[in-house]
């Protein structure tokens, strides 16, 4: 009954209710419509719906010829392309597991997810990944079998322990051509109940844990944000995050397959500007770091400008601003809700702006006369949802692109959930808020201001820990974030930080480093702070350049440099960094104030250990690589070494004169 529903199109709950069905309806009841362009030596390549379930067939068979069986975990470690959506499909369908790798992951990173998930199949996206799991191999570590996406540079492996892609399609075609119905037997028998992937955290405290999710997360949660986001067919959507990272796989896979929406993937994460101009996207994601970035590139454009274009975009902007600074609510005036109070979607007061006649002529004209072109050049021109996740954005640098008439959406959500929960609606977002809950999720803080969550979690605990009860996942159906919050009784919510994060002075004052750190980073030229402070004294920061925006105006200003760290100690560049850390005291009260900082030689990187794969600081990582530099801040002898070897100086900041 269930086939015979979808193969005349029915869009019964039942019939779409796992990933897999979906991509069945969309090929039997739009085969020819587009569903994923990629890519290739500059042109724009096309798959219908009816290619991508042939490709997922074709694969799926393959990895059954194979040996892969129900519950057995495969591991993918790749570069978004189509061939990932082929192979996390086919995985689906054959009733086996997703585990998911970073591209970006150390081999000693590789083995710790393979180990826990007990993946003994991996598939590859080229041969430097391959080379991580084949030193794994040769280290001890059981692998049964690699499939590569890109064979090149493969040579003898190819044939024994690694096949091609292309080799694993051949093998299917030929099971499937013996009897079509397996196939069709194996995507239906894929329940709600059956596990999905196992998604790693980014691991910020320790080494990363795999959230086990049910099929039934993904699918009811892409409903629930598309009720409040309505997204369909028509419109596009960049994939370049990583498909690791649960925002891209609940917008490349869920929505995408919820809404038959299409996935552009680009050339390589070094075109990724260029091709969000040239595809405009009407749904796009990105992480506040991309967007700070962009704001800083357009800065630097206009720096160097005709005078003419100089005052137009600043006129446009102030018009932006004073658009903004009409639609911007205050949180302080929000009444706050008491903690273990749920409120759900149907109890929200959204906080709709109205604008006057006046309001709308003075952007109309701004609009037409240079945000039209600067929103285009950056491939926004389109964008009815611009969702920023990951990371907490600063409320200067969100508002920026509001002053420029981007839809942008303040959204959180995490690994475990699976899901976007809760989003700033266009038009009724909040300064300083993630908006409130979407259709179908409540939402309640617990005495000691820890967010809780509750709606279509599809979370089955942790990889290794299955027979454990689930710490984060109450009784009740509470999901317990770790994050604090306040919500307020007109259901917005504001994320104050990491409750693991929370410093406590040697006064005794409870301190969120995250609030701190975004005053700092809303600057253009600081690109990343960490604030240190837990049982000391007073607060303290290591600073990360922006080496753009504080290269381009070094430029200005004809100071030469060489380096990073040439740059970093320039007095100028001190003194730049003194004036902004000063200036982000000002915003924040006496004991939150930062009192001395060094600004670090070099960027922070995953490599060196220092960030996660999604650019979230590993804080214990910090402490360790930058103890002596941290310690001079304390000991008050005015510098230090950091771990890189270079010399970094420790700055005095005034702060009486923020207070």
């Amino acid at each position: 009954m269930e086939r015979s529903n979808i193969n005349h199109g029915g869009q019964s709950s039942d019939a779409l209710s796992t990933l897999p069905r979906q991509l069945w309806q969309h090929a039997v009841t739009r085969p020819d419509a587009v569903a994923i362009r990629e890519k290739h030596l500059g042109i724009w390549q096309q798959v219908s719906w009816r290619m991508y379930l042939d490709h997922v067939r074709r694969f799926t068979m393959g990895l059954v010829e194979l040996g892969i069986r129900p519950g057995d975990a495969v591991a993918i470690q790749a570069e978004n392309c189509q061939e990932w959506l082929y192979s996390d499909l086919a995985v689906q369908c054959a009733g086996a597991v997703v585990t998911t790798v970073y591209p970006t992951s150390s081999v000693e990173e590789v083995r710790h997810i393979l180990e826990n998930s007990g993946a003994r199949v991996l598939i590859a996206g080229d041969q430097e990944h391959l080379d991580k799991v084949l030193e794994l191999r040769d280290q001890g570590l059981v692998i049964d079998r690699v499939i590569v996406f890109d064979p090149k540079g493969v040579g003898a492996e190819r044939g024994g322990l690694v096949l091609s892609y292309k080799d694993v399609e051949v093998l299917g075609a030929k099971r499937d051509a013996q009897d079509p119905s397996v196939f069709e037997a194996m995507l239906f028998a894929v329940t709600p109940d059956s596990i999905y992937d196992v998604m790693y955290t980014s691991g910020t405290s320790g080494a990363p844990k795999g959230a086990l999710c049910e099929q039934r997360g993904p699918v009811e949660g892409a409903r629930a944000m598309m009720r409040a986001m309505p997204i369909d067919s028509r419109d596009e959507w960049l994939s370049y995050l990583p498909l690791s990272h649960a925002f891209e796989r609940i917008m490349s896979i869920a929505v995408h397959l919820g809404s038959g929406c299409v996935v552009n993937f680009a050339d390589s994460i070094d075109t990724v500007q260029s091709d969000v101009a040239e595809i405009q996207p009407s749904v796009f994601g990105a992480v506040p770091r991309i967007m700070e970035k962009i704001k800083t590139a357009v800065e630097i454009r206009m720096g160097k400008s005709t005078a003419l274009k100089k005052w137009l975009y600043r006129w446009s902007l102030a018009v932006g601003q004073r658009r903004v600074a009409r639609q911007r609510k205050n949180i302080e005036a929000m009444a706050v809700l008491a903690p273990r109070q749920p409120i759900g979607y149907d109890q929200v007061q959204p906080m709709v702006t109205r604008w006057t006649l006046a309001d709308r002529i003075g952007h109309g004209v701004a609009y037409w006369l240079v945000l039209r072109h600067l929103k285009k050049h950056i491939g926004l021109l389109h964008t009815r949802y611009l969702i920023c996740g990951a990371a907490p954005m600063s409320a200067d640098l969100f508002e920026y692109y509001m002053a420029l008439g981007v839809p942008i959406i303040n959204a959180f959500g995490m690994t475990e959930l699976h899901n976007i929960p809760t989003g700033s609606l266009p038009g009724q977002d909040a300064r300083g808020t993630v908006g409130h809950v979407f259709p179908g999720w409540e939402a309640m803080k617990t005495e000691e201001g820890e967010l809780l969550l509750r709606g279509p979690i599809g979370f089955r605990g942790y990889k290794g820990q299955e027979s454990e009860p689930f710490s984060i996942l109450d009784a009740h159906g509470w999901l317990h974030t770790g994050d604090l919050c306040e919500i307020y009784q007109n259901g917005y919510i504001s994320i104050v930080g990491r409750k693991k994060d929370v410093l406590i002075t040697s006064g005794g004052k409870n301190i969120s480093p995250e609030q701190v750190e975004n005053c700092l980073k809303a600057s253009p030229y600081i690109s990343e702070a960490v604030v240190i402070g837990d049982g000391r004294h007073y607060l303290t920061a290591l600073i990360e350049l922006d080496a753009d925006a504080v290269g381009d105006l070094l430029q200005q200003r004809g100071i030469a440099y060489t380096t990073l760290r040439d740059m970093a100690a320039n007095p100028e560049v001190v003194q730049l960094i003194r004036q902004e850390v000063e200036q982000s005291n000002g915003k924040l009260a006496r004991v939150e104030t930062v009192k001395k900082f060094a600004i670090l030689p070099r960027d922070l990187s995953h490599d060196d250990g220092e960030m996660t794969p999604t650019r979230k600081v590993k804080r214990a990582q910090m402490e360790k690589q930058f103890c002596h530099l941290i310690e001079a801040m304390y000991a008050g002898n005015g510098g230090g070494s950091g771990a890189s070897g270079g010399e970094a100086q420790v700055v005095p900041v005034a702060v009486d004169s923020a207070v």
